[in-house]
């Protein structure tokens, strides 16, 4: 198998660095201070077997705003929905999710979940969840929960209103464990994006949108 060419992103997010205490709150004064980054997502995969609803949409777009404070990592991220879908019951009902996806031994990676020896870490989250899950993968087919209860330090924000999504998730820069990427300020990563659309979309598993590799550089 080639590896693929070192990724070159065309859009880097930047982290913008905030002294002091940051409320999980989309109106702190302090995301005023953060560059808001506009993410096309526009590569749709299938899982196999699947049922598909809505293929004529090839395109979504999530806003993006992170900030750090030298403890903590901060994603502020919006994006449409005309009609929040919050639970998950039988077939077909699914709830909204979106994910965060870090390369998590190398600086590059595979798009679709990482591969054996570039594996990726993601955060997950879905609108009926308690809290957003650290989830490790090395290819497709193979995300799990990391099984360690220190990597599941994320905390989060939600809130659906006017036809928007709102979401912040934050966790320690620093890595709890071996199953999460660890942020150092002046360093720059790549990171993608996923999507999935509940409710009449039926998206779930690997049936969803996502994004190509962007930079991320904290500053």
């Amino acid at each position: 198998m080639v590896n693929p060419s070192p990724v070159v992103p065309s859009t880097t997010i930047p982290a913008a660095y905030v002294s002091g205490h940051i409320a999980l709150d989309p109106g702190d004064p302090a995301w005023a201070q953060a560059l808001e980054t506009t993410i096309n997502l526009t590569r749709r995969l299938n899982e196999a077997g699947a049922r598909v609803f809505r293929l004529d949409e090839k395109t979504r777009s999530i806003k993006v705003k992170v900030l750090h404070n030298g403890n903590d990592i901060f994603f502020l991220c919006r994006w449409s929905e005309n009609t929040a879908s919050a639970s998950v019951d039988d077939y077909p009902v699914f709830a909204d999710a979106f994910a965060l996806q870090f390369p998590l031994l190398t600086e590059d990676g595979i798009i679709c979940m990482g591969s054996i020896d570039k594996p990726v870490n993601i955060i997950f989250w879905r609108a009926d969840l308690s809290r957003p899950e650290n989830v490790v993968a090395g290819g497709m087919g193979t995300p799990q929960t990391s099984p360690d209860a220190a990597s599941q330090n994320i905390r989060h924000y939600q809130e659906w209103s006017n036809g928007m999504w709102k979401v912040i998730i934050t966790r320690p820069m620093a890595a709890a464990s071996e199953n999460q990427v660890s942020f150092r300020r002046g360093a720059n990563y790549i990171i993608a994006f996923a999507n999935w659309r509940g409710g009449a979309y039926g998206e779930r598993g690997g049936h969803k949108i996502v994004s190509e590799w962007h930079g991320l550089s904290i500053k």
